[in-house]
């Protein structure tokens, strides 16, 4: 079957730019290379691997997951089934924290360790120590610093429960923001692969951000400025929730690209 082929049939399907992504990583070329192979076959060496990804590719399989790897902030990272599959919108909370950073970040629901990989690459002055409550999360983010050769610290830690107290001026946290009840806004291809674990967090989605700002407090933690992703329906949720929890913080929301609540950000005054 040529390559021309495979994408006709994909592109049927709706799911192009999938395959398009899978098979330049099975051929080893660039998505563009694709486009000027479309006569060839594709190797018959290679065609039981294909089809396989074929199948889970229209079962709704994140490509990330069948390639392992993923592109974010420019870097490539290693991912599988225990992370959740970067995205885009993320980007920016990198930008959000490097605008901020003076002494170092604390990263907590580190996941595949994108964030920190990320900061502590774009600035390398800056002591970056992340957590996240998941064992074989945590071994996919130490894989990524090994990788990229970033030097961050990695601790297994319930939000800040088993956190050491640093001196630290940023905390940023990407903790599971859908909620069960309210803000359940999911894609079903994502709740159906996509760890449980790092997606939900409690009926409105914000039960972990509410431990995080009672941990915050109860310690005496006192970082300069407190960074989160949320749903695109929790800004108004999430900064309610911030007066009360940390009423010496004054709350901003970002939009992300599409011009959706994203990003908060707060400031110690």
């Amino acid at each position: 079957m040529s390559i021309g082929r495979v994408l006709s049939l994909a592109q049927k399907a709706h799911l192009r730019s999938e395959m398009e992504v899978f098979l330049s990583f099975l051929l080893g070329c660039t998505r563009l290379d694709l486009i000027a192979r479309s006569e060839e076959e594709v190797p018959v060496e290679k065609l039981a691997e294909l089809q396989k990804a074929w199948i889970r590719i229209q079962d709704g399989v994140p490509v990330a997951y069948l390639t392992g790897q993923k592109e974010f902030y420019g870097h490539s990272f290693s991912v599988n089934a225990s992370v959740l599959v970067p995205r885009p919108e993320t980007e920016l909370l990198v930008d959000l924290v490097l605008a901020r950073a003076k002494k170092g970040v604390l990263e907590l629901g580190t996941g595949s360790g994108v964030l920190a990989c990320s900061i502590k690459k774009a600035r390398p002055e800056l002591r970056v120590v992340a957590g996240d409550i998941s064992p074989e999360a945590l071994e996919i983010a130490n894989k990524n610093c090994v990788q990229l050769g970033a030097e961050v610290e990695l601790f297994e830690s319930d939000l800040l429960e088993k956190m050491p107290a640093l001196e630290l001026d940023v905390l940023v946290a990407n903790l599971p923001y859908i909620g069960e009840v309210r803000h359940a806004e999911l894609d079903e291809n994502v709740r159906k692969h996509e760890p449980h674990l790092a997606l939900f967090g409690g009926e409105d989605g914000l039960a972990l951000y509410g431990r995080l700002f009672d941990q915050i407090k109860e310690q005496g933690r006192r970082f300069q400025f407190i960074l989160g992703e949320i749903g695109f329906s929790q800004g108004a949720d999430i900064q309610k929730l911030c007066s009360e929890k940390l009423p010496d913080y004054h709350f901003s929301l970002f939009q992300d690209l599409q011009g959706l609540d994203r990003h908060f950000v707060l400031e110690r005054v």
